[in-house]
C-alpha cells in the first residue's frame, strides 16, 4: 500500500467501549518508533478502543514505508505527496478536526512536528495530550529538532498531561525537562515476541553465513546515533588481529555513503556488507553468530536488541543511555562495553571468538528476557494511563 492509497475500513472506525484515541505521527517512514506506536494502536483497537492513526506528512515511496494494519483507521492529513512545510495549513486544520472527535491525543514520539501539531490541536480542542518518550530526550531534541523550534518543544514537554517512558532510564530526563513526577509513567514497551519468532519459521529458518566466517550482524538507521562508524573501526581491529569475520549491517539512512567510504578506507570490502533496508531482517538476526549494538544512545535499548535476544543470539552492546544495561540486566544477558570505544568493542568480539561459551550461556536467558518486554502487557499498561488521563481531563 502506498502512502496515498485509502486504507481499508478507514471510514468505518471500530466501535467499542474504550476511549477514542487519536495517535499522531509525522510520516510512515519505517523505523522502530513508528512500529511501536503502530503496534500499540493496533492492540488498543483490538481491545475495544476507537483508534484513529493520523499521519501528518505524505511522502513518496522512495524510502522504506511502514505498511499499516489494514484494519486500523489510518488517515492522511495531506492526500498529496508533499512535505509538511508545504502543507502546514491543511495539516493543522485536519489535526484540529480529528482532535475534536477524540477523548485523548497521543504523540508517538517525543520530537517532531507530530508532537507540536498534536499538542496544539489537543490544547485548542481541550483534549488531554499524552506523549510516548521513546528516546533520550535531550539527545533526540539536539539531533532532530531545528534550533529555532527547541524552546517551543521544551515548553510542550513541560505541559503534556502525561508522558509514558519506554524505559526507567528516561524518567529522570523527562523530570528534568520540567514535567511533574505525577505525570510521568513507564511501560516496558518492546516487541511482539511470538510474531518475531514466527517470521523466522515462515522464512524456513535462520539465514546463516555461507562463507564459513563468523557472522556479526548489526541493524538500525544509518545515522550518527547508532555508532556504526565505531563498529566499523572495531571490525577493522578484529580483522587486523587475524580473525576472519564478516559484518552484515542492515539498514538505510543518511550516512550510507559515509560508511561506504569508511569501509573502503579501512580495507573491509571483503568483510562488510551494507545490506540496506531489508523488509524482514528476522532470519538474518536469528542466524547471526553475534549481534552487536554500537549505539551512542537509545531509548529502551533498541527493538533490534530485543529481537536478537528473542532469537537467543549472543549479544555485545554499548553501555549507552538509556536502555541496554537495563535490558541486559547489568550484563547478565549479554556483554556491555563503553560507548564510542572501538578497542573495547573489538576486544569483546575477540573474547567471543576465543571462547564463545560464556556469551552463549548468557544468550540462553535472552528469550525469557525479551518476553519481559512483550508488547501485549505494555499496550495494556499504556492504555491504563490513557484511560486515567481521559477521566481526569486536561490539566493545562
Amino acid at each position: 500500500m502506498s502512502a496515498t492509497e485509502t486504507v481499508p475500513a478507514a471510514d468505518r472506525p471500530v466501535r467499542g467501549p474504550g476511549p477514542r484515541i487519536l495517535v499522531v505521527e509525522g510520516a510512515l517512514r519505517d523505523n522502530g518508533g513508528l512500529r511501536v506506536s503502530h503496534d500499540l494502536a493496533r492492540r488498543w483497537q483490538a481491545a475495544g478502543a476507537r483508534v484513529r492513526f493520523l499521519v501528518l506528512e505524505t511522502v513518496a515511496p522512495t524510502v522504506p514505508l511502514l505498511q499499516p494494519d489494514p484494519g486500523l483507521d489510518v488517515r492522511f492529513a495531506s492526500g498529496k505527496v508533499r512535505r509538511f512545510r508545504s502543507a502546514v495549513v491543511p495539516v493543522v486544520l485536519g489535526a484540529l478536526r480529528h482532535a475534536r472527535r477524540a477523548d485523548v491525543v497521543v504523540s508517538g514520539s517525543e520530537v517532531g512536528y507530530n508532537l507540536l501539531v498534536g499538542w496544539a490541536a489537543a490544547r485548542v480542542t481541550r483534549t488531554p495530550f499524552v506523549v510516548l518518550v521513546q528516546n533520550s530526550l535531550p539527545r533526540a531534541v539536539a539531533a532532530w529538532t531545528p534550533a529555532a523550534l527547541r524552546p517551543l518543544l521544551s515548553a510542550v514537554h513541560r505541559r503534556v498531561d502525561a508522558a509514558v517512558c519506554v524505559s526507567p532510564g528516561l524518567v529522570e530526563e523527562v523530570r528534568r525537562a520540567g514535567l511533574p513526577a505525577d505525570r510521568i509513567h513507564t511501560a516496558a514497551i518492546g516487541i511482539d515476541v511470538e510474531a518475531t519468532l514466527q517470521r523466522v519459521r515462515d522464512a524456513g529458518g535462520p539465514v546463516r553465513s555461507a562463507s564459513g566466517r563468523t557472522r556479526l550482524v548489526a541493524a538500525g538507521r544509518l545515522a550518527e546515533q547508532k555508532g556504526f562508524d565505531v563498529l566499523l573501526d572495531a571490525v577493522a581491529r578484529v580483522v587486523a588481529a587475524g580473525r576472519d569475520v564478516e559484518l552484515v549491517l542492515v539498514g538505510a539512512g543518511p550516512l550510507r555513503e559515509v560508511l561506504q567510504r569508511q569501509v573502503a578506507e579501512l580495507g573491509l570490502g571483503e568483510h562488510v556488507e551494507l545490506a540496506g533496508h531489508v523488509a524482514d531482517p528476522q532470519p538474518l538476526l536469528a542466524g547471526a553468530d553475534l549481534f552487536v549494538l554500537s549505539s551512542r544512545y537509545e531509548g529502551n535499548g533498541s527493538l533490534v536488541l530485543l529481537e536478537a535476544l528473542a532469537h537467543g543470539v549472543p549479544v555485545v552492546a554499548t553501555d549507552c543511555p538509556t536502555g541496554p544495561r537495563y535490558v541486559l540486566r547489568d550484563g547478565e544477558v549479554g556483554d556491555l562495553v563503553p560507548v564510542e570505544d572501538p578497542q573495547a568493542l573489538a576486544d569483546a568480539v575477540l573474547r567471543h571468538l576465543d571462547d564463545p561459551e560464556p556469551l552463549r550461556r548468557k544468550a540462553q536467558l535472552g528469550p525469557a528476557r525479551a518476553r519481559d518486554f512483550d508488547q501485549g502487557p505494555a499496550a495494556e499498561e499504556v492504555a491504563r494511563v490513557l484511560r486515567s488521563v481521559h477521566r481526569r481531563g486536561r490539566r493545562g
